[in-house]
């Protein structure tokens, strides 16, 4: 990219930011500077701030939301508690040994990671520390407080980069989720030391105080949803709160859920992994006792409407889908209650779902993200992804890393992703790890204009023209998916992506038989309109951050008829059957009659 067009590009980002936000940009800016040339004034002013934060009280009964908190870390990191003794610790799949928990490197730069070291900001987050002190005995509560003690002595909030990294106050937020679930399970079992309890008390304090002087307004969304839940339970848990804190706090609340927590629950950067962290933020909130009971109340429909979103962004193996920034194993799997069988809409998340059994399929026909901070969307407009007989079939490239690079461009490019694609043409403009230039927006088709409950549909315009896709279940069999560009030029495609451990096997020119080696369990993808079939070739996925795994990819280009293209595939447990092929001719109808209407 061009020095020219990357100007254009921040020029773009930087013009969509509110007052507000280029308010606290302009203070994050300076904070950065001036905590640096003046340490010791920053420190005195952080060190203000904890003077006046009071500590946690004792004898508190549990909440659910500290349970839940203390659940969330659990569930990633219970299993390497006794690997963390011996200051061994295990991140994104990566297990990098320490030595001890005292001499944990804080600072450890990964040269793959570029300019986005994950795995830092993850360690900073002390999540391993929880199930630590919450679940572990004598010997873990000792191995967490050498880990504090080494971070105290090894880390200096002014020091260069702190910020960017084991200062990062989105990180700082998890730090204290982590720390206060996990302390608080540890007090009720009555077995940690005093003289640790006091530790863990004073450190907390610390980032609070750091947090309360940071909260990142100019980022908004998901990292001031976490910023503002770990605030929420620290103080949840306080004899008395500081009437000018409870008020604050009041206040940011009301204006983070009226803005990021859409109507149907949906969090407004629309990636199925944040929705699932935005649950356990809003369980917090919403039982924050300080907090006004309009509020509560408020919270605590969001919270049920965020948890069936959840559902409905979830497969039947309990893991979310990959739309935007999203992978496994960062949020716990789907516990509660399931999506509704049939048809789901997320109509102000931008998402449709159709299932039957374990069957399922999710399409993306929402927004690249919100207009003033998009920079977790995708081009992935009017992607599917499918389960047939709970086994992930058709897949999301997905998010292998944060850092600049072709990856990440290559990752959150419309050309990896499976929507119906004018090729060669890319609607949106990405830089760097987050920042967005040129926007898009794709759009749901209208309930009421589609023939019945067992179709979805979305509309998606740019530059190049307008495209469209329906996607229609035949209950236990497979599902149909109908694909139209408005226009003869440029040449449309679809990518269709399948993971390696489905071996494939050509039955035809246009039908392809899958067999899942694990599972047993096989699958058809056949074409069933003209069109140019490109042989499978290799390609990648990523289900896990810092990691990509083989997969297969279907390149399929639609045939031109009547100055538009067309496109109809069948994705089932086997050949369509005819009640499938009956439908044809009916979707390519309704295709139209939707894009006109567009």
């Amino acid at each position: 990219m061009s020095r020219l067009r990357k100007s254009l590009v921040l020029l773009r980002a930087a013009s969509r930011l509110s007052p507000r936000m280029a308010l606290y940009m302009a203070r994050r800016v300076a904070r950065n500077k001036l905590a640096v040339r003046l340490p010791s004034a920053y420190r005195e002013r952080l060190a203000t701030i904890k003077r006046a934060t009071p500590e946690m009280g004792h004898g508190k009964p549990l909440t659910p939301a500290v349970l839940e908190a203390a659940s969330f870390y659990g569930a990633e990191y219970r299993d390497q508690i006794d690997s963390v003794l011996a200051g061994r610790v295990r991140l994104h799949g990566r297990e990098i040994d320490f030595g001890s928990p005292s001499d944990i490197d804080w600072k450890r730069y990964l040269p793959d990671e570029g300019d986005h070291q994950m795995w830092r900001v993850k360690l900073g987050h002390m999540g391993f520390l929880s199930p630590m002190l919450a679940e572990g005995g004598p010997e873990h509560h000792a191995a967490a407080a050498r880990a504090i003690s080494g971070f105290r002595e090894r880390t200096l909030v002014t020091d260069p980069g702190s910020f960017n990294a084991y200062w990062f106050p989105y990180g700082v937020s998890h730090r204290i989720l982590a720390l206060t679930s996990g302390l608080l399970l540890a007090r009720a079992k009555k077995g940690l030391a005093p003289e640790i309890d006091a530790l863990v008390s004073d450190f907390l304090r610390e980032n609070i105080a750091f947090l309360m002087d940071n909260v990142e307004h100019e980022l908004c969304n998901n990292h001031v949803e976490r910023n503002l839940a770990a605030l929420s339970l620290y103080f949840s848990q306080v004899d008395k709160v500081p009437p000018p804190i409870a008020a604050r706090l009041e206040r940011d609340i009301a204006h983070l859920v009226s803005h990021t927590i859409l109507p149907d629950g949906a969090q407004v950067e629309r990636s199925p992994m944040y929705q699932g962290l935005s649950v356990v933020s809003l369980a917090v909130m919403a039982e924050t006792p300080f907090l006004s009971a309009d509020l509560r109340e408020t919270l605590a429909r969001k919270l049920e409407a965020a948890r069936l979103a959840f559902a409905v962004l979830c497969h039947p193996d309990g893991e979310v889908a990959l739309f935007n920034d999203s992978w496994h194993e960062e949020v716990p799997r789907l516990s509660g209650p399931r999506a509704p069988e049939g048809r789901s809409i997320l109509e102000h998340g931008g998402y449709a779902r159709l299932s039957h059994e374990d069957d399922v399929c999710l399409l993306d026909a929402g927004p690249l993200g919100p207009r003033w901070n998009p920079g977790h969307g995708h081009a992935d407009f009017l992607s599917i992804e499918i389960t047939l007989g709970g086994q992930r079939l058709i897949v999301d490239p997905g998010t292998s890393r944060y850092n600049t690079g072709p990856e990440r461009a290559r990752e959150r490019s419309a050309e990896a992703h499976n929507g119906p694609v004018w090729a060669g043409h890319e609607p949106a403009e990405f830089l760097g790890c987050f920042k967005v230039g040129r926007m898009a927006e794709a759009r749901l088709a209208p309930t009421e204009k589609l023939p019945d409950e067992r179709t979805i549909s979305g509309v998606f315009r740019s530059a190049a023209g307008r495209t469209a896709r329906l996607v229609r279940l035949c209950p236990g069999a497979g599902f149909l998916v109908a694909d139209l560009w408005d226009g003869a030029e440029p040449r449309g495609q679809v990518s269709w992506l399948f993971p390696e451990v489905w071996e494939i096997e050509p039955a035809s020119e246009r039908r392809f038989l899958l067999r899942h080696a694990a599972a047993k369990a096989t699958a058809c993808i056949e074409v069933l309109s003209d069109g140019e079939v490109e042989v499978p070739r290799a390609s990648f996925c990523a289900s896990h951050y810092g990691r990509r795994d083989p997969a297969f990819e279907l390149r399929v280009r639609p045939h031109t008829a009547d100055g538009r293209q067309h496109l109809l595939c069948w994705i089932g447990h086997a050949p369509p059957p005819p009640e499938a092929l009956a439908d044809c001719g009916m979707l390519a109808r309704q295709l139209e009659a939707l894009v006109e209407a567009a």
